[in-house]
């Protein structure tokens, strides 16, 4: 899939490391030693948690260390995100080191705290410093940038549903019952990666149609061509062009993998609904083979100042085509109860039941096919979570909708297993076959957003009486999943919070 990759001033901005906890102690202390040497890795770092917060404020605050080694503690802190980073924080906005301001601002972004919401405001009005940008031409106020987008997310905060029991609206899509790219129907697409579909690394956010390079490739709607471009011109494999249907400026139909020496067609040319666009590329990158493919998706597009293009993904393509699917999705009956930003797992007690305390991430494997014997488990569009217990409000979020615009498909780490830890919950499951859902990682507005990997389920909550959210007691864990074709999935597990008595 196409996307751009910019260079500018270096923030680091790492996730924790989904292992299990570190041990404290003198593994601490190397750990701390190596972040003061600036040869530390973050992730690391972030595994020991709230031990480490003292030691990491220390060297944020110690002006004579570079300030590489002081702006890379303030994004440790946030990546920790306890309470206790807040005060220590707020603290360094108004540190004499620009970078040590703008880190410490998108720190505080990520921990979401309201107590941030003044300084930060009062930083985003008068930071003094102005970075000459000789690219653009013009100044930018990169603090101010930044105490503005840390309260952006303040302002995001959580959204909560009041019935977890069916799926929100589905998004108004204009185009329906197009004809496929290829001869034939749905199953002669060979449609492997769908639109949900996580890596390691991003959601796939596209259809990719697998079929042997020199395939002809067919408009499935008519327009013009607006765009024909490549971010890789070292590649042959990544040239793409946008068909703008007619009423549309600045989107259209992306198709990518064709071979730009078999375009049949030039920007501003009009396209006809089936009309040949041209054959597939043979798939290489560098000098290493892959599938030969068409990647297809509706985007918004945006030239940016180094003349590549960004990407943004409006809806799930799938919806726009005829296809049955009456199968439901698959949630792993297996539900694991892990400690925040961790891979480690509450043990059940002698009745079965899983005892949990404090910050809480909930794991569960979901994912979907069309038709029996499909040979790629999609991504699921929809997924829900709620925890109900008999003293308690019900607590529900929406965990993704991707039937629109994905969100920040490169967050992908924020929401999903990594595939070398699937070990951890699936034995002998390889990359593809079952996605693992970190639920508790939303804000519950089922976008995908770094900064949902701040989010757990706190069972030390309290309202706004200040009384326990979440008394100690039974609660019921219901886990329920969509296609785009509504086949619903359910899964309920129950699991003890013990926080008085552990």
């Amino acid at each position: 899939m196409p996307f751009a990759i910019h260079a500018g001033l270096l923030i680091f901005s790492i996730f924790a490391s989904q292992t299990a906890s570190a041990p404290a102690g003198g593994a601490l202390v190397d750990a701390l030693e190596q972040l003061r040497s600036g040869k530390g890795t973050i992730g690391g770092l972030v595994t020991f948690g709230e031990a480490a917060i003292p030691g990491i404020v220390k060297i944020m605050d110690d002006r004579s260390l570079p300030v590489t080694v002081r702006f890379t503690a303030a994004n440790v802190l946030g990546e920790i995100g306890e309470d206790a980073v807040v005060a220590p924080l707020l603290r360094a906005l108004a540190d004499d080191e620009f970078n040590v301001r703008r880190c410490a601002a998108f720190a505080l972004g990520k921990v979401g705290d309201p107590r941030a919401r003044k300084p930060l405001e009062e930083l985003a009005a008068k930071d003094p410093y102005i970075y000459k940008n000789p690219l653009l031409r013009k100044d930018e106020y990169l603090v101010r940038d930044a105490a503005k987008e840390a309260l952006a997310s303040l302002a995001r905060g959580e959204s909560f549903m009041d019935d977890a029991a069916k799926p929100p609206a589905a998004p108004a899509v204009a185009f329906h019952h197009l004809p496929w790219p290829f001869p034939g129907d749905f199953r002669k697409q060979n449609l492997f990666n769908n639109y949900q579909q996580p890596t390691d690394a991003y959601v796939h956010a596209g259809l990719d149609l697998l079929h042997p390079a020199g395939a002809e490739v067919r408009a499935v709607a008519s327009g013009t061509v607006a765009l024909i471009a490549t971010n890789y011109p070292e590649w042959k494999t990544h040239h793409f062009f946008v068909i703008t249907p007619e009423g549309k400026t600045g989107e259209g139909w992306c198709y990518t993998h064709v071979d730009p020496d078999q375009y049949t067609f030039k920007v501003g040319d009009k396209i006809a609904q089936g009309q040949l666009l041209g054959k597939l590329v043979h798939f290489t990158v560098g000098g290493n083979p892959g599938v030969d493919h068409l990647h297809l998706d509706y985007v918004k597009y945006f030239k940016t100042a180094d003349n590549t293009y960004d990407l943004e993904h409006l809806f799930d393509p799938l919806q726009c085509f005829d296809y049955e699917d009456t199968i439901v999705p698959r949630i792993e009956p297996a539900v694991y109860f892990v400690k925040k930003g961790t891979l480690q797992k509450f043990a059940a007690g002698d009745d079965g039941i899983v005892r949990v305390h404090g910050k809480i991430d909930i794991i569960a494997g979901i994912s979907d096919a069309a038709f029996s014997g499909q040979s790629c488990n999609w991504g699921v569009p929809v997924v829900t979570f709620e925890i109900k217990g008999e003293r308690s409000k019900p607590y529900r979020k929406l965990v993704v909708d991707y039937r629109g615009r994905i969100g920040e498909e490169r967050a992908a780490p924020a929401l999903f297993v990594k595939f070398d830890d699937l070990k951890n919950f699936a034995p002998g499951t390889g990359p593809g076959m079952v996605h693992y859902y970190i639920l508790t990682h939303t804000d519950g507005d089922g976008l995908l957003q770094s900064t949902d990997a701040r989010r757990c389920w706190n069972t030390l909550a309290t309202d706004e009486s200040g009384a326990r959210r979440f008394p100690d007691g039974i609660y019921t864990i219901t886990i329920r999943a969509w296609d785009l074709k509504n086949n619903k999935s359910e899964l309920a597990a129950k699991v003890l919070i013990n926080n008085d008595k552990r």
